[in-house]
This record gives structure tokens, sequence and C-alpha cells, in this order.
């Protein structure tokens, strides 16, 4: 199946693991969305409960896909996930649409972030089109990061563990530096004017029925659950670990306790800074708290530890989109030249095609357009994956398991449910972005039945 395609290397360890699923979650959510959040809801244990409540999503997707990567450790996660439950057609068109849309969009999204902040620094990020310098630079800084990883899987590593230490230790390090030199008033004064009550300004007023609580926390919880999107895509590189039966479900759960807490902890200290109103008030969270704690020198201290923050997302993308080209070209799915790995574990093809499609969309959309294409086909693969783990365990009942998801029947069903929410919450919010998926899943399939019989001839 592998023949000629080059010889995975299971070279990484936990840390590895935990550093890519780490630097994807780990980037420009965490800075932005707690504005939005905290305005959606009525009291600061509320909005810290959302993002409890999305610790806790998560972890019930990462126990589906601890049981799937420990029993079919293989490179591309959930591409080979759904091959092994639902057949060739569905690992095609999801397969491609990540290749070509998901991750590039979401690697583009990222550049452009980066390059806002290079050349004008955090403050630029409130509003407006990114700028030609910004794309320029955005675009620089992912063309390293491919040819970083174009020199092989272990310095690619390397540079993805460094960079995790590097912003985990920032952002911890920043959250409590605010804590302690934040002035008591400082914040009605930054986000109102000084001649503005604070109070009632952003946040929610209480819902008055069951039901509008609800779509109050569905509201927060699109926003949460994007912020920690990325928190288990470690298992896109199972053919390249060691051990995975056992160092995945280990990556995973330690990923998802070092990301929790540190979501939990920033947005406390959000809270402590901001104030409740103040936090939902507030477009960029991250940099109101710095500039309320730090003065003029807020900005440039959140616009350096914002940049470390994404190059380490960055660097994750070239670690797994390319993986999802292997996984396709070893079923044939794909040319077999997507798929090869060279002597260093690098594969050449796939990383110059993400970083191709990741340029094209970095100069055609804007951040929000470019998240929007992506997240829809994120929760609908997540709930495709899950409902593929009881597939898998009625059809290989035998198989070795080295994790098994407790209390399964029920897990599985809480994120179907939580997936068909999600995505018919996108297409109510913005069904430009879920037509354009719709679209691409469509020219998908097209194009599998129409190059049918050369892969039968095959």
């Amino acid at each position: 199946m592998t023949s000629g395609l080059g010889d995975l290397r299971r070279i990484l360890g936990p840390l590895a693991g935990v550093a890519v699923c780490v630097g994807m979650a780990v980037g420009s959510g965490i800075l932005r969305t707690p504005g939005e959040v905290a305005a959606a809801l009525p009291s600061a244990p509320w909005i810290l409960g959302v993002w409890l409540l999305g610790a806790l999503v998560a972890t019930m997707d990462a126990l589906i896909l601890a049981e799937m990567a420990s029993s079919v450790p293989r490179v591309g996660g959930l591409v080979a996930y759904l091959h092994l439950s639902f057949g060739r057609l569905t690992a095609f068109l999801c397969g491609w649409s990540m290749l070509l849309v998901t991750w590039p969009a979401s690697l583009a999204a990222v550049a452009v972030v980066f390059g806002e902040l290079a050349v004008s620094g955090a403050s630029s990020l409130q509003g407006g089109a990114a700028s030609s310098q910004g794309r320029i630079v955005g675009t620089a800084m992912i063309t390293l990061l491919a040819l970083v990883n174009l020199r092989g899987l272990k310095l690619g590593a390397r540079t993805e563990v460094g960079l995790f230490l590097a912003k985990v230790l920032l952002l911890t390090l920043v959250c409590l530096a605010s804590v302690l030199a934040a002035p008591v008033t400082a914040a009605a004064t930054l986000l109102t004017g000084p001649d503005t009550p604070l109070a009632g300004a952003g946040i929610a007023a209480m819902p008055t029925s069951p039901w509008l609580l609800f779509a109050a926390v569905g509201a927060a919880m699109k926003n949460v659950l994007f912020s920690y999107d990325g928190y288990a895509d470690a298992v896109y590189m199972a053919g390249e670990t060691e051990n995975p039966g056992k160092a995945l479900p280990r990556a995973l759960f330690t990923s998802l306790i070092t990301i929790s807490g540190l979501y939990v902890f920033a947005n406390a200290a959000f809270l402590y800074v901001l104030g409740t109103d103040g936090l939902a008030h507030s477009k960029f969270a991250a940099l109101d708290v710095a500039k309320v704690a730090f003065g003029d020198s807020g900005e440039l201290i959140l616009t350096g530890v914002a940049m470390v923050i994404l190059l380490g997302a960055a660097n994750a993308y070239f670690l797994t989109g390319p993986r999802i080209a292997r996984v396709l070209a070893e079923e044939g799915l794909a040319l077999r030249s997507l798929g090869r790995i060279d002597d260093a574990g690098a594969p050449p093809a796939a990383t110059l095609l993400v970083l191709v499609m990741a340029v094209a969309f970095l100069w055609t959309g804007s951040f929000d357009y470019l998240i929007s294409i992506t997240i829809p086909i994120i929760s609908a693969t997540v709930a495709l994956v899950a409902l593929g783990l009881m597939v898998q365990r009625r059809r290989a009942p035998d198989r070795p398991r080295p994790f098994r998801v407790p209390f399964a029947p029920v897990v599985v069903a809480l994120q179907i449910a939580l997936g068909v929410f999600l995505v018919s919450g996108y297409i109510a919010d913005n069904p430009e972005a879920v037509a354009i998926d719709a679209l691409c899943l469509l020219l998908g399939a097209v194009v599998y039945y129409l190059t049918g019989r050369q892969r039968v001839g095959s």
C-alpha cells in the first residue's frame, strides 16, 4: 500500500504531540474572542462556566480520538478513521476539503493576523481590512516555516516544541503580570472614556426564559469551541509517533489540561483586570488588558507575545496538513507524489501544496471570512468521526484497543448532537460560507465519480 511513498519514521514522542495540539489550539482565538463570549452572558460565573464547558466538550472528542488513534495508528487522523468507517467517498471528500480548504484557509488566517501584528501592532486587529504590507509579511512567515518543515520532520517537531514552551510561558506570565500590575480604576477609562459609566456597557442581562439562556450559551460556545479547535490534532501524526497506543492518549489529555488551564486562567485574569462589563465591552480583550496593566508599553508587549503564539500555530499546520495527503495517496485517492516522504521524514509535494493554497487564501480573504468557511467542515467531520467509533466497535470488536472510551454510546450521542447544533447555527448565521463548503463537497463528489474508472483500473 505504501510502496514507493517512502517510509514513515516513528520518532515523535508525547511532548511533540502536546506541542502540536497546544500549537494548533492556542492562537488568535484566546486573544480576541473572550469579549464576544462575555457579551453574550449575564455574569462572571457564566463566562468562566462556558470555558469549562468547552473543556468538557473537547474532552469528549479527545476520548473518541484517543481510542481511534490508539487502535488505528495511521497518519491522516480523521481522514483515516472516516475511510475505515464510511468508505472511500467520505474519506475523499473529507481529505480534499481539509487539504484544499480547511488547513490552507486556517493557516492563511493565522498569517493575516501575524502580518498585521508585525506591520502595525496589536491595535490594528481591532478593525479594518488587512493591508498589503501585512499580507507580504504573512506570506514570508509561512514560506519560512514551510522551508523549516521541508528540512525534515525532526526539525519541524523541535521547532514546534520550542514555540509551545515559549507560548505557554509568555501567555501565563502576561496574564499574571497583568493581574499584579493593573490599577483598579483604569479599565473604565480605557474602554468607555472618563465620563461614561462602565456598568451595563456590554454585559447581557440575565435571560428571562430557559430558551433564551440556552441561546445565549450557544452563541458564546461557538467562539469558545473555535478557540479550543486543534486540541487533538496530534492524531494526524499517529503514523510517526513512537508507541502510539500509549503516547497519543497521554498527549491528548495533557494538551487538554494545558489548554483548559490556560484559557480559564486567562479569562479569570481578563475579568479581574477589566471587570465583567469591561470584558463584555472589549473587542480585543488581551490588548485592552495589556494596556490597562502596562500603559503605553502594553501594546508592544502583547504584540510580541501574540506573534510567538501565532508562529506556533502556523508551524503546527505544516506538521499536520501534509499528513492528510499521505493517507489519501495510500488509499489511491490522491496523486502518489503528494504522499511521498523523503529520507528526512518530510512530505515535499504536500507541504508545497499547503503553502501555495494558503498564500492564495491569504491574498483573497479576510480573517473572519477565512474562519467562516473552515469551521462548518471541522464540526461536521468531528461528528462523523464520533459516529465512526460505534461503527468500528461493531465491525471490529476484537481489534486491540489500548484505550477505550468509557460510556461510549453516551459520549458519541452527545458529540453528534453538538455537531448538528453547531452546523445548524452556522447555516443560520452565515449561509454563504456554508454554501461554499457544500459546493466544494459537491465538486469533490463529481471528481470522485468521474475518476472512479481510472482508480478501479489501476
